[in-house]
């Protein structure tokens, strides 16, 4: 059974869940430096080029880091497209199920993190919401009524 869906106001529907990790670089090892990662998903990232040293359909190998230690090495990856704003994208080719599972779990933390941050922020939202809906001096007291009764 196949099916296939699009989400409107984009032009073509996204592969994976894409996160941004604070710290990430991408070690490309024929240019023997680090690029800051812009995202990641389970099927590619983003890198953030100013050198203008990547060329699309070229393969490559690189180290991930976070905060400058490593996190995947010798992972292969072929540049799908070099954007004119110093964005690259490249896709994973041929990962170990290893690195898979890696990679895999550094996004469903960042997924889990988020969503954890999302409910946060909707729940203080609503307690701001309900905190402004109420007057000062409102409050909810029962008087007894003016025969006694309650």
């Amino acid at each position: 059974m196949e099916f296939d869906f699009t989400i409107e106001g984009e032009e073509r529907p996204r592969r994976a869940f894409r996160a941004r990790v604070v710290g990430l670089d991408a070690r490309v090892h024929a240019h023997d430096r680090a690029y800051p990662v812009k995202d990641i998903s389970a099927t590619g990232l983003a890198l953030l080029d100013e050198t203008v040293s990547f060329r699309q359909g070229e393969s490559l190998v690189l180290d991930l880091e976070i905060h400058h230690r490593p996190f995947l090495r010798d992972m292969p990856v072929k540049v799908v497209r070099v954007l004119g704003e110093g964005v690259v994208g490249l896709d994973f080719a041929g990962l170990d199920r290893r690195m898979e599972q890696r990679l895999d779990k550094l996004v469903l933390e960042v997924q889990k993190r988020l969503i954890d941050l999302r409910k946060a922020r909707e729940l203080a939202d609503k307690q701001a919401a309900e905190s402004r809906d109420k007057q000062p001096g409102d409050q909810e007291t029962a008087f007894p009524s003016k025969d006694g009764n309650p």
